[in-house]
């Protein structure tokens, strides 16, 4: 008796192990870490630093139900390692990025509940050959820019999302976010509705998007977009991209506008170009990017060029350097954000040129 319960005892010790790994084997961790060195240029002031591009870390799995339907989840965050103290210390908080949980159909599709990107976002974001790095688009792109007002590429909380499959190349996407405003006062506190439609087959993207932002009684912060009591914001745009051997090629043209008291004060024309050239383990890139006057006042319009060069160690790991710079009119003062670098430039003056240039590693996991 004494013998079997010691063998009994045994084997239960070694299956409590096996019965995590089948756990733990649900459960994947990705991410990717890209630090760089450089200078930027406010125009009056100069500053050296080690930054922070997007770097982040995440969990996520899956869980077969069978009938071709999956539930998934997600927890994602940012860690800018060099500013784990300062002024972005907020998205070192854990579930900071896409995070959620849904039902995956391979023939109805996905729906999703928690904080996700908007599919105004997702439609263009993969035309943007310096996204999430210093010389990033949205800068200029969406509403008033990163560092003025917010950008339209918004990654809401409360969302209830549907990605359809895809359809010879097609797919779409509608999300809506409730209570979104971060203020307290007031019943009702603002929403989101965005869509897109894309199609990528045989090297030709295209996409289409539009996205409304409704403010209420209070003002708030709407994903990354501040706006004012009682506004309605809304955009739309279109992008295409073409895939050739070692070129890669894309475009976006963007118009905002917004309803505060019958006057529309964010009102923009914006667009992109962007060029990808890639020659055995290198790549090299080009980007000009205009942000159009704000509500047809003159001279208040910028331009922003970004070059760069990779060297691909591996699929995973590249050293890079790149080179922005923000011309505005006079009656701009556009500046380089701290969303997709925490090489932010401060106390640029209106018809300012700041610039900065970097030289970084990147390594995804």
């Amino acid at each position: 008796m004494q013998k079997k319960m010691i063998v009994l005892a045994i084997a239960a010790a070694m299956a409590a192990p096996a019965a995590f790994a089948a756990d733990a084997s649900n459960v994947t961790v990705y991410g990717k870490v890209d630090m760089a060195f450089g200078s930027t240029d406010s125009g009056t002031a100069r500053n050296t630093q080690v930054s922070s591009q997007v770097t982040k870390v995440g969990f996520k799995g899956a869980e077969d139900l069978g009938d071709g339907l999956s539930a998934i989840w997600q927890i994602e965050q940012q860690i800018d390692i060099d500013n784990a103290g300062g002024t972005n210390s907020t998205k070192n908080t854990l579930a900071s990025r896409n995070s959620f949980l849904g039902l995956k159909s391979n023939d109805m599709g996905t729906v999703l509940l928690g904080r996700h990107d908007t599919p105004y976002k997702i439609a263009t974001r993969g035309l943007d050959v310096f996204g999430d790095q210093f010389a990033d688009n949205r800068q200029l792109m969406g509403g008033l820019g990163k560092s003025v007002g917010g950008t339209m590429d918004a990654r809401p909380t409360n969302v209830v999302a549907y990605i359809s499959p895809a359809m010879n190349g097609f797919k779409a996407a509608v999300a809506y976010a409730v209570n979104t405003e971060v203020a307290t006062a007031g019943t009702d506190k603002g929403s989101i509705w965005s869509l897109a439609g894309m199609y990528d087959q045989d090297g030709i993207y295209g996409a289409v998007g539009y996205q409304t932002i409704k403010y209420t009684n209070v003002a708030g912060t709407q994903g990354q977009f501040v706006g004012a009591a009682g506004d309605r914001l809304s955009a739309w745009k279109i992008g295409g991209g073409y895939k050739v051997e070692a070129f890669n090629l894309g475009a976006v043209y963007e118009k905002t506008s917004s309803s505060i008291g019958g006057l529309d004060t964010l009102g923009r024309t914006n667009y992109t170009l962007a060029g990808q050239y890639n020659f055995s383990n290198n790549d090299v890139k080009l980007s000009y990017t205009h942000a159009g006057n704000t509500n047809g006042v003159g001279a208040t319009g910028a331009n922003m060029i970004g070059v760069g060069f990779d060297h691909n160690f591996s699929k995973r790991t590249s050293l890079y350097a790149q080179y922005a710079q923000i011309s505005n009119n006079a009656g701009a003062a556009y500046t380089f954000g701290t969303a997709a670098s925490t090489a932010a430039i401060a106390g640029v003056a209106a018809g300012g040129k700041p610039s900065g240039f970097m030289v970084g590693v990147k390594h995804a996991f």
